[in-house]
């Protein structure tokens, strides 16, 4: 039977341990966890192609210092899902524990950056599919924005995008409470003695990288608005769906 105590979000504490039963599910249903060595080298390459885009089209955010290891943490570990399965794994073998003893916002926030990052993935794997032999050659952005039109759902699309915006307030009350940040502190040791460590260290470095970032939420926001945009241009058929971003 569900708790009934609330967080300080007014969401029940057990809602962060629900949603990560469910999106790790889906994880673990990826076509990526099996042997195919021609599906894999296909999606190696997709995720490479679209992290070369997604630096380019914010490559101006990148340069900047404070902004920099934020960006390349979102890149790499969210969009990339660089390190995921282990974190997954752990989850899946340790969540009661975790969920007792890590604060219960930080658990929702958790929550929050794997459904994005998992729909990233299923989004990918399905763009892979769509695309196909095309992905044995090299992809030009016509051949790329014709597939993306091809695979559709732009609801799931737009979902992903909503997703990271919505991640900028909670990391940016998250990393400004001291009370918070003391407390996720003091149970460093508690959590990697209980065999979650991986899941301790990933939620550990998205705050710290986030921590000199202005603002996360207007960091956020911007990313999501121009990834925004550029999905509206490749559904419009624009003709440089990618150039001149604001």
């Amino acid at each position: 039977m569900p708790s009934s105590r609330t967080s300080a979000t007014g969401t029940a504490p057990d809602s962060a341990g629900l949603r990560l039963r469910h999106f790790l599910e889906r994880f673990f249903q990826l076509r990526q966890h099996g042997d195919d060595a021609v599906f894999l080298a296909r999606l190696q390459r997709l995720r490479a192609i679209q992290r070369q885009r997604l630096a380019d089209t914010h490559a101006d955010l990148l340069a900047d210092q404070r902004l920099q290891p934020a960006l390349t943490f979102l890149l790499d570990d969210v969009y990339g899902g660089q390190d995921l399965l282990p974190v997954a794994t752990e989850i899946r073998r340790a969540l009661p524990k975790a969920l007792k003893l890590l604060p219960d916002r930080v658990m929702a926030t958790s929550a929050l950056a794997l459904e994005a990052a998992i729909l990233t993935q299923e989004l990918d794997e399905a763009l892979v599919r769509t695309l196909g032999e095309r992905l044995d050659q090299p992809l030009d952005q016509a051949g790329y924005a014709e597939g993306y039109r091809d695979l559709g759902d732009d609801g799931a699309r737009r979902q992903q995008i909503t997703l990271v915006a919505e991640l900028g307030p909670r990391l940016d009350r998250y990393i400004r409470s001291r009370t918070l940040q003391a407390t996720f502190r003091l149970v460093r040791k508690p959590a990697h003695a209980a065999g979650f460590s991986n899941l301790y260290d990933f939620i550990d470095r998205s705050f710290r990288v986030m921590k000199p970032v202005p603002s996360v939420t207007a960091l956020l926001e911007r990313v999501a608005a121009r990834e925004d945009a550029i999905m509206t241009r490749l559904f419009a058929r624009h003709p440089f769906p990618f150039k001149d971003i604001p």
